[in-house]
């Protein structure tokens, strides 16, 4: 059943900067109401059995990358409240049946998978959204001085100099938010993995998945709130010396090779890499 409100006088203001669009809604319900428009304002889950039943959030109507991020909740004459009720400390509060609640509602700018500053993020169950954040990071790797020579001459680089490496790496970190049922077992099995296939434009083997901080919010729904998961990767990307190919997580600097290259890849005696590869795209999963 729909529920009845209005939106009052002064309602909606909007926001634009730098971090994108905010705007609030203030709306007036009836007391007995506001429980269940909070909850068609923010959306919810409801897991029944394997199946994962998702209601949307209302969107800022005209500004789709608008979802309400906060809500308040007050009487809207909170000097009449009804005396009739026996207010106690764990059952009951005050009621207000005749000025109904006050709810003003907060939206800021959410993006997902469509967003078109980034087309090649993974794809996410509608409902949920992904953000990306990237900063700057880089490796040191010494070399011994034999592997070397001066520049010009015949002459090698002595034994007690080690020309350091600097090779450039990037961390990034998707955040996957709204998220109802996170792949917990996913998320411990690829921890620690590169990728098999290309993830977010980087070839294979050059993204390494170090793992997850998780939070969580909007708790006021029965079934527990969303989960938001913060993935961060970081990449190791070494061009090979004739341009031909990218060098990842398991390549390492080797003095010589029969190829000529610097940068090969190593295994153990079994045969096996540093790091095992994984199907980065089954973080983005329903559990």
């Amino acid at each position: 059943m729909a529920i009845a409100f209005e939106e009052l006088a002064g309602s909606p203001r909007i926001r634009v900067n730098e971090q994108g669009t905010s705007a609030v809604r203030t709306f007036r319900v009836p007391w007995n109401d506001w429980q269940d428009f909070v909850r068609e304002l923010i959306g919810t889950f409801r897991v029944l059995g394997l199946t994962t039943h998702f209601i949307p959030p209302i969107q800022f109507p005209g500004l789709p990358n608008l979802i309400v991020s906060d809500v308040q909740v007050e009487p809207f004459d909170p000097d009449n409240p009804d005396g009739s009720s026996g207010i106690t400390l764990g059952a009951f509060t005050n009621t207000y049946p005749a000025g109904g609640a006050k709810v003003t509602a907060s939206y800021r700018t959410m993006f997902d998978e469509f967003s078109p500053s980034r087309r090649d993020l993974p794809p996410v169950p509608d409902g949920t959204f992904l953000t990306y954040a990237a900063n700057l990071g880089t490796e040191r790797i010494s070399t011994p001085g034999r592997a070397w020579r001066w520049s010009g001459s015949s002459e090698r680089v002595a034994d007690d100099i080690n020309p350091g490496l600097q090779v450039p790496s990037g961390v990034y970190v998707l955040r996957w938010q709204r998220v109802p049922s996170p792949p917990w077992s996913k998320m411990r099995a690829l921890r620690g993995s590169v990728n098999a296939g290309t993830f977010l434009s980087s070839p294979p083997g050059t993204v390494l998945f170090l793992g997850a901080r998780v939070s969580r919010s909007f708790q006021f729904i029965e079934d527990g709130g969303f989960w938001n998961l913060d993935y961060t990767f970081s990449e190791s990307t070494k061009t090979l010396s004739d341009g031909s190919a990218t060098a990842g997580w398991n390549h390492f600097y080797k003095e010589a090779s029969t190829s000529g290259e610097h940068w090969v890849a190593i295994e153990n005696q079994q045969g096996r890499p540093p790091y095992a590869s994984g199907n980065f795209t089954q973080l983005f999963q329903f559990e």
